[in-house]
């Protein structure tokens, strides 16, 4: 069933007030508010309590989430549809406008207007198909939810060059002299290697870095963590938000082919454009340069110490049965685990013991712990003292490595 706008309204506006009321408790919390008066006296209790709160709290604006995430990706498979019989709107808006240019309506007119048609047939049809995973968008994300630039550039591509093939079939199908059929057959029978070139990189690199993702993460190499929604910064940015030279490469030189096969076949309708060497070489190297970049990277979760933490007022010492302590690293929140309830799936492993990291609201929004690069967790009490071993576990299922760590009996 197709959802219309006012579904994504709905949704839309659920999860803008679970998020004000989450955000709400957050507040009362870190300004020491909200917490039962029973618990006040304990600090490690109020703590617990709280951490737990936020917690329940963070499935139900998880579930909001989600819920506005598929009413989102439905609006989206239907505004794909209307979109692409736009574009035919415009194509025909063009080819009214050339009409004194041409002082007729040719073969070409006619040629371009079904390929477009066509074009717009399909989209529509494969947007009616996947309306509720956002029509053709669906075919250009990844595993993550991530637009994927090797997908969406293929898809680019591909549909370019479709086109462009319907528009001669349609032309040679349609010629009224055999000079004209002879011209369109010239044009189409000359291989263009560039064309298929262009074609296979970016299937080659989504297939090629696809089975090393999947090879890393049976290994628990690279953290796995879908849901998150495709954005058209995904093409040039990466997954910490930091721009990708190989993607901002990649993009425009696409977008440059796709520009000169259009200006192409506008200046001579009758011949296959050929492509500037410079654009097809630089669109190759920018391709090998994201495979590499995505091949190499690595982004497994570092533990570098583990300190005590000391009590206000309290002393310097070992570390004791019942007292917190900070582990330091980096990677513990990767980008995509950053909401609240991947947060509360953090847990450090003390040996066999499994400690559920607390969530603690920030002053100024956010969560002061966990982070990125600290996770602060109490030591049971009932733990023997003597040697242990410490390592995190993220939200995305990534383990580090195992840190020593000795603990002291508690004092009398």
């Amino acid at each position: 069933m197709v959802q219309g706008p006012e579904s994504h309204a709905g949704a839309r506006q659920e999860y803008e007030r679970e998020l004000a009321e989450f955000a709400e408790r957050c507040r009362e919390f870190a300004q020491n508010e909200g917490v039962p008066a029973a618990l006040s006296h304990s600090e490690s209790g109020a703590r617990q309590w709280i951490s737990d709160e936020l917690s329940r709290r963070a499935q139900r604006l998880a579930v909001a989430a989600r819920a506005e995430n598929s009413a989102w990706l439905a609006l989206v498979g239907r505004w794909t549809m209307r979109g692409s019989w736009i574009l035919g709107g415009l194509v025909v808006v063009v080819d009214l406008a050339t009409l004194p240019v041409s002082g007729s309506w040719t073969l070409p007119h006619t040629a371009v207007l079904l390929a477009f048609a066509a074009l717009a047939a399909l989209v529509s049809g494969l947007s009616l198909v996947h309306s509720e995973v956002g029509g053709v968008l669906c075919f250009m994300v990844g595993a993550d939810g991530r637009l994927s630039p090797a997908k969406a550039l293929g898809l680019l591509w591909g549909a370019a060059l479709s086109t462009a093939l319907v528009y001669f079939a349609v032309a040679d199908f349609a010629a009224g002299t055999s000079t004209e059929r002879s011209d369109i057959s010239a044009a189409i029978s000359h291989p263009r290697w560039e064309y298929l070139a262009l074609l296979i990189a970016p299937i080659v690199v989504s297939i090629v870095t696809n089975a090393v993702a999947a090879a890393r993460m049976r290994r628990r190499a690279v953290p796995y963590l879908p849901g998150q929604r495709a954005q058209l910064r995904d093409l040039a940015l990466d997954e910490t938000g930091v721009g990708s030279v190989a993607s901002a490469v990649w993009l425009p030189s696409y977008l440059a082919a796709v520009l000169f096969l259009i200006a192409g076949l506008a200046k001579n309708p009758y011949e296959l454009p050929q492509l500037p060497a410079i654009v097809v070489w630089i669109s190759l190297a920018a391709a090998v340069l994201y495979a590499a970049v995505r091949l190499i990277e690595s982004r497994q979760p570092v533990l570098v110490s583990v300190v005590r933490v000391r009590p206000a007022g309290g002393l310097d010492g070992p570390i004791r049965q019942g007292d917190e302590i900070e582990i330091r690293g980096l990677g513990f929140v990767p980008p995509a685990a950053a909401e609240p309830d991947q947060l509360a799936r953090i847990v450090v492993k003390l040996g066999p013991i499994h400690i559920h990291v607390p969530l603690v609201p920030g002053a100024e929004g956010g969560f002061s712990n966990p982070t990125d690069s600290s996770v602060t967790v109490p030591i049971p009490y009932d733990v023997d003292p003597g040697p242990w071993t410490v390592r995190v576990v993220t939200a995305a299922g990534l383990e580090t490595d195992d840190y020593p760590l000795d603990i002291a009996a508690a004092e009398d």
